[in-house]
Formats: C-alpha cells, sequence, structure tokens
C-alpha cells in the first residue's frame, strides 16, 4: 500500500527577519488551475518528489505547495499497477479520457474496499467516490484521491448539497433521451447530468447546453441513479460566469434514436404507452375474481364478473418480459390486486436486504422501493430482486429479475435490468 499523503499546511518561509509569504488556499469542488494532466490513454508512472529544496536567495522564493480538490460523486473504476511498480494501483474516471490517479483509503475498511474494486469486470466494476484529491505528490500521475465514501452498485445515495460547482453544460444521452450534462471545470473535467423540478429552470440549462457557456450551480447531487455516469444534480440556481459563443443546436439533430427499430404498446383502456423490443413478450390481464364483499345483492357472481370484464376491459394489468427481466404495470382500479395479482407474491426462505433506487419515467425521477432476495444458492429463483412505484395517478409499476435457473443475478443485473429501465423510461401517458 502507497504512504497517505496528508492534507495541505501553510508553508512559511523565512527570508528575512521581517518578511513572511503564505501559500494559496484551497480549491473548492469542481474549481482548479493545476497544469494539464497527463496523458490518460497509456499508464505512465510519474513522481513528484516529497520534499523541497529551497537554495538561498537574496530575493523571496514562492514555493507552490500540493493543491487539495474536494471530490464528490465522482465515477471511475480501479485498476492494479503492474507488479514491483512504485505503485499498487489508480482510479481511472469515466468516462473515459476525463482523468487518472493514484487511490488510497482513508482508513483501513475503506482501503479494503477500494482493493476489491482492482481490475473488477461488471456488474460492479464502476464506483463513485468521495474524499480529498491531493496533486503534486509521489503517486500514479503526480496526484492521490484519498477517499473517505465509496458506493457501488444500484443503490442510490441521499441528496447532498452542490454550492457554487463550476463548468459548461454538454448534450448527453441516456435511455433513448437527451440529458443535460455538467462537465467540470479544471484539471478533471467529471460528468453530471442535470435536470430540475422547475420548468423555467430546465428551459435555461436547454439554452445552455453546448454553448460554452461558462456557469456555477447549485442544487442537490444524487449518485447511484441510472442516468449519465450514473449520478444527477437537480439544479436549484445558476450563474452564467461567461456568455456562450455558439448557438445551442436543437434537440433534434444531436439525440439519436436509441429505440430505432422497437415497437410501441399503446393501452387506450388506461391511457398510457411505452416502446420495448420487438422481440419482448407483452401480456395482457383482466379482471379475474373480486371479494365476496363487493359483490351486489341483486347480482349473481357471474353476472357481476361479467360487468367487472365489460367495465375494466382485458389490460387492467400488463406484463412485460424480456431477456432475464419483466416489468409489470397494473392500473389504478387495480389497486391492492383487488382484481388480479398483478405482481410478485411471495419469495421463499432466504435473506431479505430492502432497497431504494431512483429511476427514470417519461423524463421525471422516481424512487422505486424493492428488496434483493439472497437464498440458497446463485440461481434467479434463489437470487433475485424486485421494486416497485406508484405514480401519481395510482398506476402501480414493479420491476424485477425473471426466476430462471439457468440464469444467475449477475446474468440478469448484465443482461436484462439495464433493458427493463430503459423500457420504462419510455412510459407516458396519453389522452
Amino acid at each position: 500500500m502507497k504512504a497517505n499523503v496528508v492534507s495541505i499546511s501553510t508553508l512559511i518561509l523565512l527570508v528575512t527577519a521581517s518578511l513572511m509569504l503564505t501559500a494559496c488556499g484551497t480549491i473548492q469542488a469542481g474549481i482548479e488551475t493545476a497544469t494539464p494532466i497527463a496523458d490518460t490513454e497509456s499508464l505512465v508512472e510519474t513522481q513528484t518528489p516529497d520534499e523541497i529544496v529551497i537554495q538561498p536567495s537574496e530575493e523571496p522564493t514562492v514555493v507552490e505547495v500540493r493543491q487539495e480538490q474536494m471530490v464528490a460523486g465522482w465515477r471511475g473504476h480501479v485498476v492494479s499497477m503492474p507488479e514491483g511498480g512504485q505503485f499498487d494501483d489508480a482510479v481511472i474516471l469515466s468516462p473515459e479520457g476525463t482523468g487518472q490517479f493514484g487511490i488510497t483509503g482513508a482508513d483501513a475498511g475503506i482501503e479494503a474496499n477500494i482493493v476489491e474494486l482492482r481490475d473488477k469486470e461488471e456488474p460492479g466494476k464502476y464506483a463513485h467516490f468521495w474524499g480529498t484529491l491531493i496533486c503534486d505528490v509521489p503517486d500514479y500521475n503526480g496526484c492521490q484521491l484519498v477517499v473517505t465514501r465509496l458506493r457501488f452498485g444500484a443503490i442510490a445515495t441521499d441528496p447532498e448539497p452542490v454550492e457554487g460547482w463550476e463548468g459548461k453544460i454538454i448534450s448527453g444521452t441516456f435511455n433513448m433521451g437527451l440529458s443535460n450534462v455538467l462537465v467540470l471545470a479544471g484539471r478533471f473535467p467529471m460528468w453530471f447530468s442535470m435536470d430540475s423540478n422547475d420548468e423555467t429552470m430546465k428551459s435555461q440549462l436547454d439554452s445552455l447546453r453546448d454553448t460554452e457557456a461558462i456557469i456555477r450551480v447549485w442544487g442537490e447531487l444524487m449518485t447511484g441513479i441510472p442516468d449519465v455516469n450514473g449520478s444527477r444534480i437537480q439544479v436549484a440556481r445558476i450563474e452564467i460566469l461567461e456568455e456562450g459563443s455558439v448557438v445551442a443546436p436543437p434537440a433534434t439533430e444531436i439525440v439519436p434514436d436509441l429505440t430505432e427499430g422497437w415497437e410501441t404498446y399503446i393501452n387506450q383502456d388506461y391511457g398510457y404507452q411505452f416502446r420495448h423490443p420487438a422481440n419482448a413478450t407483452i401480456t395482457e390481464f383482466g379482471v379475474v375474481g373480486f371479494s365476496s364483499d363487493e359483490l351486489p345483492e341483486e347480482m349473481s357472481a357471474e353476472e357481476y364478473m361479467a360487468q367487472l370484464q365489460a367495465q375494466y376491459g382485458n389490460s387492467l394489468c400488463v406484463q412485460v418480459e424480456y431477456a432475464l427481466g419483466y416489468l409489470m404495470i397494473s392500473a389504478p382500479p387495480n389497486q391492492d390486486f383487488r382484481y388480479y395479482t398483478c405482481g410478485r407474491t411471495g419469495v421463499g426462505v432466504g435473506e431479505i436486504e430492502n432497497k431504494v433506487e431512483v429511476v427514470m419515467i417519461g423524463g421525471h425521477t422516481y424512487e422505486a422501493n424493492g428488496f434483493e432476495f439472497i437464498g440458497k444458492d446463485e440461481t434467479l429463483p434463489e437470487h433475485n430482486e424486485t421494486f416497485v412505484l406508484t405514480l401519481e395517478d395510482g398506476t402501480r409499476i414493479e420491476y424485477g429479475a425473471r426466476p430462471l435457473v439457468e440464469a444467475t443475478y449477475e446474468d440478469y443485473l448484465m443482461k436484462g435490468k439495464g433493458m427493463l429501465l430503459q423500457i420504462l423510461a419510455t412510459y407516458e401517458t396519453i389522452e
């Protein structure tokens, strides 16, 4: 393990009995004026001497000190350095080309988590990191990230404040849609998706996209969610530091249709539609039963069943099956599975780990509550997950892993879940 680098201390040089120089202060999140990064396409070790030798001079000497930068929710993956080398690991930021540098844990537990992430493949290859980045130090590419917190997997973090982060907005895509992406200013241009619940603010984000305008942004950061780089800033305020030099292009010119070849399912009875791959299986269900306490006195069970079926139609519950995952949409009249069991009813014997994740539906974010079930082995009947959310109109949506014995939970995460989230993102109401 490499030696940790301590935080910045002010270097005081006594050049004369009456002259004192102080070093510059720390750097705020996303703002840095360090020298350009080394070539990020190859892993070439560089080292900065840990000691600074000061030569006597008749003139006051200004000595550059190590620079610190706060890191919050930066995404990347950890790689091992060659055996026998000076450094043992490094983190490579996402997207490719953003930067790479040494990494170490602030304590033994975090260091163990970092070691576990070394050279890991999907799923679970990428993680988000928090801590302090210190440059002009003896570590890979001259910088070291001292990690105080990290997260990996599909678990959303609690919102945390974004205060005056500086950068520019570019266009990105996720789940077949356009995203506004903040690219942080400075040596390491980390990406964060941007959105707002305020329509005026959303319009301002759109107008600044791809114009090269320099901005500062305030709001809240969420990570571990399905969006660009696994994170999103919910924007509350923007300050324009430098007007853009170009006009933002129309969205239709820069957003590819990632659902090309997909089909559209339309539910006229309950006013919604979504897109899905052509080889997905769509199954509709109507009323199959009712509670005896709602049977009218003047009607037989058969007569009431026929009335319910005519009233609610054959698409009260819609099931989508694709690859290793499923998606079930239950219309508001079927609340609490009143007429059809439109979802999972049991999991078996094993451990239940409750989870919450943020999903995108029709351009808006929702929290889905669910659980991971861990049984006796890794096949999907014994290791799977289920998530549920309810829309404003009472529509219940459930998604998760299908109980297929020929596949594992990791197979589902790699080959099924991403597509479920993409299908879900296309859901929208219609009149």
